[in-house]
């Protein structure tokens, strides 16, 4: 990646820039225990990562109905929001100051969840993260979350940008996939909650960090 050619930055949500992926997880779990629903552990966690489709069609399946599924999510959604309220859900380390070295260097910040507008919106505000984005792109404006490259497109599409021209920043192997199939190289800050398959690690990651500081430090380095 060179200087005249990187233009843009594109951050995921969840895990990399707000640690939200254990909260997520641990509203399943509640909104299960309330209604009395035994949904195995290891199904649970293997939702960190994905979306609303994905999810609603596992529940609506093995529930047998649509209703019961959005009982759940209602239930989990409070749960998540209670969270936020009681300032249980805070950013990544380092996530507000690499948002302001890439925009005080003149590059684009985008952003490509998988989770809902107002949800995203939210959370991002009240960490106040929100006005660093310049394109956001969000579940409700895709046909397909990720592993789909839908997400990463759109924001290329919406900002006039090139898939050369941009970089993806991203905390799972879903995600980088993601990023992959749209033809994104990808910086990858596994989210320290869980545990990252190493040997899934596709190719289009340039380099594997422990934190977003990393980062700020090869932007400092490259020749970008």
């Amino acid at each position: 990646m060179t200087k005249n050619k990187l233009k843009m930055f594109i951050f995921d949500m969840d895990g990399l820039l707000v640690d939200t992926e254990k909260t997520y997880r641990d509203g399943w779990f509640q909104a299960l225990k309330e209604q009395g629903i035994d949904v195995p552990e290891e199904v649970v966690l293997s939702w960190v990562g994905k979306g609303i489709h994905e999810t609603t069609a596992y529940l609506t399946e093995y529930t047998g109905s649509s209703d019961v599924t959005e009982t759940l999510r209602q239930l989990r959604e409070a749960f998540i929001y209670s969270e936020l309220r009681k300032g249980n859900i805070l950013p990544k380390p380092y996530a507000k100051e690499v948002l302001e070295t890439v925009k005080s260097h003149g590059y684009l910040t985008g952003l490509a969840t998988s989770t809902a507008k107002k949800r995203a919106v939210d959370i991002l505000t009240e960490l106040e993260l929100f006005d660093y984005i310049d394109v956001p792109v969000f579940a409700t404006d895709v046909a397909r979350v990720k592993p789909a490259p839908d997400l990463y497109q759109k924001v290329l599409a919406l900002s006039g940008q090139q898939s050369e021209n941009a970089v993806a920043v991203e905390d799972s192997i879903t995600g980088s996939l993601s990023a992959q199939a749209a033809g994104l190289p990808t910086i990858l800050v596994p989210d320290s909650n869980f545990q990252l398959q190493e040997s899934a690690i596709p190719d289009n990651v340039m380099f594997k960090a422990e934190t977003l500081q990393a980062v700020i430090d090869w932007l400092a380095q490259c020749s970008c």
